[in-house]
Order: structure tokens, then sequence, then C-alpha cells
């Protein structure tokens, strides 16, 4: 599937080479640029920050596993040398 968006993604970037002008309203800056890079820019752009609002919303659960799975280690082996003693 990442190949077959890749391949279409190349493809609109070869077919697409003229510029176009593309202005930020608020400040005074005017650029050409390829049209590809007009469209697919702000597009990556979105991804890359739609990617980190979730791996930063996911950070706490990942923190907290992390806090579990360490007192799960220590409860284990604290059990293990509990068993080992009644063994002896």
């Amino acid at each position: 599937m990442t190949l077959v968006l890749a391949a279409l993604l190349g493809l609109f970037a070869i077919a697409n080479p003229h510029g176009v002008m593309v202005s930020l309203w608020p400040l005074a800056l005017d650029a050409e640029v390829p049209l590809w890079l007009a469209v697919l820019g702000p597009a990556a752009l979105a991804f890359a920050l739609g990617a980190a609002v979730v791996w930063g919303a996911h950070w706490r659960q990942r923190r907290r596993l992390a806090t579990l799975e360490q007192a799960a280690r220590l409860m284990e082996a604290e059990l293990a040398s509990r068993e080992e003693t009644r063994k002896a």
C-alpha cells in the first residue's frame, strides 16, 4: 500500500512541474514554487504535526506502562525469592 501511494505521489510530482505563485497573506511574502511542492509540502507538514500530536497524547500511557512493567518485574522477583526460601 505504501509503495503504491509513493508511486502515485511521484507521478503527481512528475506531472505537475510548472510553477504557481504562493503568497503568505499576513506576510508580504510571495514565491513561485512547483505545483507538486505547493500541494505535497503542506500535506507533509500536516502529517508530521498530526503524528507529533498523537505521539504526545500517548506519551503518558507509554510512561505509565513502563512504570507498571517495572513494578511487575519487581513483584515477580520478590515472589521468586519467597518461593526459594519456602523450598529451603
